[in-house]
């Protein structure tokens, strides 16, 4: 149903340019060379939807050892492949995460990364993932906050970057980040230059690392081949990557954007950042003045006004209150009779 009605829809409304997300490239891969050209992206499929597979993309960076430095420990399985045996898995460092993706997926294209604290448990999930991904990629624990490094590139020229670094997780141990900073670290600049342009993305795109402050290492995680969730911190630090993106492909001129703040903090209120202090409230190995410290904190936010709030963006600011009578609707709402 979905690509009867997306033609019709860019027919009736002279749709030129879609900006896609990773669940439109999915619904239209039977169609992509439909869509193909209204799409600032690559026009190659095969380098589309293989820049969606984290296992696909590992694979492409192990081809070369420039490519393949900062990766953490990783085991790729493709189907055809005997499975590893634990004692493999357990070799790459506990916890393990396994993970599948939407463009390998043979069922239903969807995402999965499921953390596992054993190689058993880690090779009992391997053996369900093979049924129904065509790849599976194994990763062992690497420490840190998460980081990333953004790119706009047009025809084979990097034309814009940017940086941030995630300060709160969701939940607090790591996972989805709910309040980020502007922030710059050129070694890890560098390495993403490389692997993106390896890689012979265009468009957008956003490169995930790991960083540990306490060493300064770091590890590449993986490739965002899209718009991503920290897209407002740029956006407040003055770095408009969705207007620059359409500028280039409508052939006007983008002047690239190469001073801005640093330190600049963006949350995303709710859910997220409840979330994130829930998480530290719950966990009882934390002190519990800490666990104290980040409910204050979170109301304490609210009167600082160098603080951003993601989706509160001057002049677009329906998403934000949108957010809020969702969550006070489902914090304080009736619920089911």
């Amino acid at each position: 149903m979905f690509l009867p009605w997306l033609s019709t829809y860019v027919a009736q409304h002279g749709i030129r340019t879609i900006v896609p997300s990773e669940g439109f490239l999915l619904g239209v891969r039977p169609a992509f060379e439909t869509y193909a050209a209204m799409m600032p992206i690559p026009s190659n499929p095969n380098l589309v939807y293989g820049s969606l597979s984290k296992s696909a993309v590992i694979a492409r960076l192990l081809e070369t050892p420039e490519t393949a430095a900062y990766l953490p420990p990783t085991l790729l399985w493709s189907a055809g492949e005997p499975l590893p045996v634990a004692d493999q898995l357990e070799a790459l460092g506990l916890p393990l995460f396994v993970k599948g993706d939407g463009a390998d997926d043979t069922v239903a294209g969807d995402n999965i990364v499921v953390r596992e604290e054993s190689a058993d448990g880690a090779h009992k999930r391997l053996i369900e993932l093979s049924g129904r991904y065509r790849r599976v990629l194994v990763q062992g624990f690497v420490p840190g906050q998460g980081t990333g490094a953004y790119f706009l590139i047009h025809k084979g020229e990097i034309v814009q970057e940017f940086m941030n670094r995630c300060i709160h997780e969701v939940p607090h141990t790591g996972g989805f980040c709910s309040l980020r900073e502007s922030w710059w670290h050129e070694p890890m600049m560098a390495d993403a230059r490389v692997k993106i342009r390896h890689l012979g993305w265009e468009g957008v795109a956003m490169i995930e690392y790991r960083w540990d402050p306490d060493t300064d290492q770091f590890w590449f995680i993986e490739l965002n081949a899209r718009f991503w969730a920290a897209l407002h911190v740029a956006l407040y630090a003055g770095v408009d990557f969705p207007k620059q993106l359409l500028d280039l492909r409508h052939g006007a001129p983008v002047a690239r954007i190469t001073a801005f703040p640093l330190g600049l903090q963006v949350r995303y209120t709710v859910p997220f950042e409840v979330g994130y202090v829930m998480s530290r409230w719950k966990d009882k190995s934390l002190p519990f003045g800490q666990r104290v410290r980040s409910v204050v904190g979170w109301f304490a936010r609210f009167l600082n006004p160098t603080i951003r709030s993601d989706l509160a963006f001057p002049g677009d600011r329906k998403l934000y209150f949108s957010a809020w009578r969702t969550f006070l609707w489902r914090m304080f709402g009736p619920g089911d009779a």
